[in-house]
This record gives structure tokens, sequence and C-alpha cells, in this order.
């Protein structure tokens, strides 16, 4: 069972890879950056802050998952 999630979390792994290592996903990635990653989550609105952060941890999951691939 664990060698089915080591298989499925490197397949996923790669499929990050392969769509984000194109010149257009690049691009995706840079603009997903700029917009939720390199910024300041924080607010007066606590469910605003929590809002921005689930945005943010959408882009370390791929950024995570794209680094992992390339170690």
């Amino acid at each position: 069972m664990i060698e089915d999630v080591d298989k499925q979390l490197r397949q996923l792994e790669g499929d990050y890879e392969t769509t984000f290592s194109t010149k257009e996903g690049e691009r995706v990635l840079a603009d997903l950056e700029s917009a939720y990653y390199n910024r300041i989550s924080f607010s007066k609105d606590p469910y605003e802050t929590a809002f921005n952060e689930g945005n943010r941890a959408v882009i370390v999951r791929i950024k995570n998952l794209i680094t992992r691939r390339n170690k």
C-alpha cells in the first residue's frame, strides 16, 4: 500500500513538473506567484487572512511538488 502511495506521489510530481516546465507553464506559475505567493496574506479581517493563506497554500504545494521532483 505504501508503495502505491509513493508511486502515485512520484507520478503526480512528474505531472506537475511537466505542466510547469514549459514556457507557458512557467508564465502561469510566475503569474500565480505574483498574485498569491509574493504578497502579505495578513488582513484586519481574519477570514480574509485565512482566504489569502489558502490561495498561498496552493502555490506552496505546486512549488513543493516541483522542487521534490528535481531533488
